[in-house]
């Protein structure tokens, strides 16, 4: 199943038609299709463990998510480091 998932999302190619030009195709490096059965499904399973190993607040609402905390030592700014560094 995994070679299943990682063969649908690597080595994927596209281009963008505009009043009928088409540009040059370029290969995708990251990301789901767009319009794909699979996107919403893949997109959900990703989304879903990101509060799994962020430390500090969190909040998330459809594609956007939010991280703070108050930094009142070198400790705190460096919890949050972690936390943007690992979602990267």
């Amino acid at each position: 199943m995994i070679n299943w998932i990682e063969d649908y999302l690597t080595g994927r190619n596209m281009a963008v038609r505009v009043n009928g030009k088409l540009s040059s195709w370029v290969t995708v490096l990251s990301g789901v299709p767009q319009g794909s059965v699979l996107g919403p499904l893949l997109f959900l399973l990703f989304v879903n463990e990101i509060p799994a190993w962020i430390i500090n607040s969190m909040m998330m609402f459809t594609d956007d998510a939010k991280i703070w905390t108050k930094i009142s030592s070198e400790s705190d700014s460096e919890s949050l480091q972690e936390d943007l560094n690992n979602l990267i």
